[in-house]
């Protein structure tokens, strides 16, 4: 529980003004009265700012806070005790999905919720991790490392662009994207590129162009986005990759399926989309995707 002592407050800031509304629950001890209450309501400043003070003669309680980001984009807050300086804040810069909710509870912690209600994390609850054996900092994969048999599949001719579907849970943020090269390397590459597309194949994180990187045969390609990407919903996604080269280097990945057409029901696992890459970033959209038999291993990190 936090404690605040007579004239001891309680701070808070956001990342932008009047988008996140903070609601502050608690009892003011004085003497022997107890008064449960609202201790404070407001839409957060984009700067700290005390929020409440705990009265004369009184000691105040707080037993929840609940924050709801009420914008379009994610926005952060933190909230402070005794001063707005940074050796006062008793909470790290927390982010919130737009319309997440972020809940503090006595002797839970804080909890974040997305716009439809699902629990993202928690700090103090205790919400059982997923297995994961990717590689270090890996926060999905195509496939399980584990399982993947390593053998060589194609990413398509020059320019093409392929697609491997991803499940992502909701409140991971994307910062980076990897393949691994098989036994072909690429050959004179001039423009390569990764991406994250959702299932609409529509762009929500690219890499930089690489232009004539080298990328040798058998060896992991981590790139960073240009933006880390907070996922806002658990869902299936795709990791794009697409390299223009005199050779285009072959990916590690799972045995090729036979006929694809359970893989190319709706959603489509993996396929080549008719948009092509050129140069600078991955586009925008892409064009329906077309099952292919070839599984790709990737993962974001």
């Amino acid at each position: 529980m936090i404690t605040l002592a007579a004239a001891d407050t309680l701070a808070a800031g956001a990342s932008a003004a009047t988008e996140l509304t903070s609601t502050v629950f608690g009892m003011e001890l004085n003497g022997t009265t107890e008064v449960y209450k609202v201790l404070d309501q407001r839409q957060l400043a984009a700067a700290p700012a005390t929020i409440y003070t705990a009265p004369t003669s009184t000691t105040a309680f707080i037993k929840s806070i609940v924050v709801v980001n009420n914008g379009t984009v994610v926005r952060t807050f933190s909230y402070y005790r005794g001063g707005t300086a940074a050796e006062n804040k008793i909470t790290p810069t927390f982010s919130l999905l737009p319309q997440g909710v972020a809940v503090y509870e006595d002797g839970m912690g804080w909890t974040f919720y997305n716009s439809a209600g699902q629990l993202l994390q928690g700090t103090g609850s205790p919400i059982m991790a997923l297995p994961m054996t990717g590689i270090t900092g890996c926060m999905g994969e195509t496939m399980d490392r584990v399982n993947c048999p390593e053998v060589n599949t194609v990413s398509g001719t020059t320019g093409q662009v392929r697609c491997q579907a991803i499940w992502l849970p909701a409140g991971v943020t994307v910062t980076n994207i990897s393949f691994h090269s098989a036994t072909t390397a690429a050959g004179t590459p001039t423009h390569y590129v990764f991406a994250l597309y959702d299932l609409a194949r529509a762009l929500l994180a690219t890499t930089a162009d690489q232009l004539t990187a080298a990328w040798a045969a058998n060896t992991i390609k981590t790139l960073a986005v240009t933006a880390p990407y907070l996922v806002p919903a658990s869902a299936l996604y795709y990791l794009m990759v697409s390299v223009v080269a005199t050779t285009v280097p072959t990916l590690k990945g799972g045995t090729a399926k036979t006929g694809a057409q359970l893989a190319g029901q709706v959603p489509i696992l993996n396929g080549l989309s008719s948009t092509t890459y050129a140069t600078g970033t991955a586009p925008a959209s892409l064009a329906a995707l077309t099952v292919g038999t070839p599984n790709i291993w990737g993962c974001v990190t």
